[in-house]
């Protein structure tokens, strides 16, 4: 853990804070809040949780100022995430907020004081309990819960969505329309989005673009009227969903539609990182390959894939993804097989030692087969970190 950082001053909900960005002064943790008290799902939108990453903060105002006078169903939340980061315009103070959303980081919070927090702890904790006031309120109420986050990178290159491997989650990225990375649980520990499809809730992240192209913010905000139709909480026939969906194909290209995140380069805290120049989200990268440069060795390409966020700031504990496509076959097959019994007969395969399909939790010895690792996907199973002999494989409510 890094060291902590000095703790900011407190960032309760109705308490406004100057920004980094002189557009957003005056921000507040509660951007805007939609509820007429008709039926509805739940639906939270996030921003911010990187403070270097303005456009999504900017898409959740204009989004709210544009719902003022149209009637909607449920219950809308935009919420801005590292107030304190936003404020000095970096990523974090030393803790980054969409890496510590892990049950044992909630819990040790929950156990200690308040005034003991780091600036990013405190971020975290404020974050934490307005959403699971939220979430509370809505289950209450038996309604659906969906939580979309807003992101930017720092390289240039298309926008695309993040999911975890779950079929809600997945026909929402699908809807939204830009290109869907599927496989962010094997690679990153902690962020939002995980934990929140964890507690069987339907969510993603949308990546805009660029931290500061003024593109950005029109790629999120149509990503945002998308999601509410999605949710069915628009008039139907809203002539701005349309020219949305028009946007975010252009925003597509020619990325491939689905792809699985099969490699994260790591950073140590402290490593000397350098991506070399000219990579942008998409493009292909060649088994081989020179990347980036780290502590005075040149980093290659271990396989063959496509590039994904390449890493040109400051902080960060990952230097760049590698990706590769989904056939269209391959999701209508594993669709299919996670509605069938056919699972059952996982038990059977070489080195399960444990199996329990209500629970979406398989044990094998370490050392599997590729081919295994391919079958496992398809039922939507992601490997958790490895513990002694045992490796622990996982599947989200589907």
């Amino acid at each position: 853990m890094s060291p902590a950082a000095p703790k900011p001053k407190a960032t309760p909900r109705g308490v406004a804070v100057p920004a980094g960005h002189p557009d957003l002064d005056g921000l507040t943790r509660e951007v805007g809040i939609k509820d007429e008290g008709r039926d509805g799902p739940l639906v939270i939108l996030t921003a911010g949780l990187h403070g270097n990453e303005p456009g999504g903060v900017r898409a959740l105002r204009a989004l709210f100022a544009a719902l003022e006078d149209t009637p909607t169903a449920g219950r809308i939340v935009g919420l801005a995430g590292n107030l304190a980061a936003l404020q000095n315009g970096v990523r974090h103070h030393g803790q980054d907020l969409n890496r510590m959303w892990t049950e044992d980081s909630l819990r040790a919070l929950g156990a200690r004081r308040p005034e003991d927090d780091t600036a990013d702890e405190s971020e975290l904790r404020a974050l934490f309990s307005i959403i699971e006031a939220e979430r509370d309120a809505a289950r209450g109420r038996s309604r659906e819960v969906i939580l979309v986050d807003l992101h930017s990178t720092s390289a240039d290159g298309g926008a695309f969505s993040v999911v975890p491997d779950s079929l809600p989650s997945r026909r929402l990225a699908r809807d939204i329309g830009l290109p869907v990375v599927l496989g962010l649980e094997e690679r990153i520990e902690g962020p939002l989005l995980t934990w929140l499809v964890a507690q069987g809730d339907t969510s993603a992240v949308v990546e805009g673009g660029q931290h500061e192209a003024s593109s950005t913010r029109d790629v999120l905000l149509a990503s945002l009227w998308v999601v509410l139709d999605h949710a069915r909480v628009l008039p139907e026939g809203d002539v701005r969903l349309e020219q949305a969906r028009r946007l975010l194909r252009q925003a597509r290209g020619d990325a491939p539609e689905v792809l699985d995140l099969i490699y994260a380069h790591a950073i140590a805290e402290g490593e000397d990182f350098a991506m070399r120049g000219g990579w942008r989200n998409f493009m292909p990268v060649e088994d081989g390959c020179v990347l980036a440069d780290q502590r005075g060795q040149e980093v290659s390409a271990p396989l063959s894939g496509y590039m994904l966020m390449p890493l040109y700031q400051g902080l960060g504990t990952e230097g760049f993804f590698l990706c590769r496509a989904v056939s269209r076959r391959w999701l209508l097959a594993s669709r299919l097989l996670r509605r069938s019994w056919i699972e059952h007969g996982l038990r059977a395969l070489p080195g399960v030692v444990a199996l329990d399909t209500r629970a979406g939790r398989i044990l094998a010895r370490r050392g599997a087969p590729r081919w295994m690792a391919h079958l496992l996907h398809l039922f939507g199973f992601r490997k958790n970190a490895p513990t002694g002999d045992v490796t622990e494989w996982t599947r989200r409510p589907q």
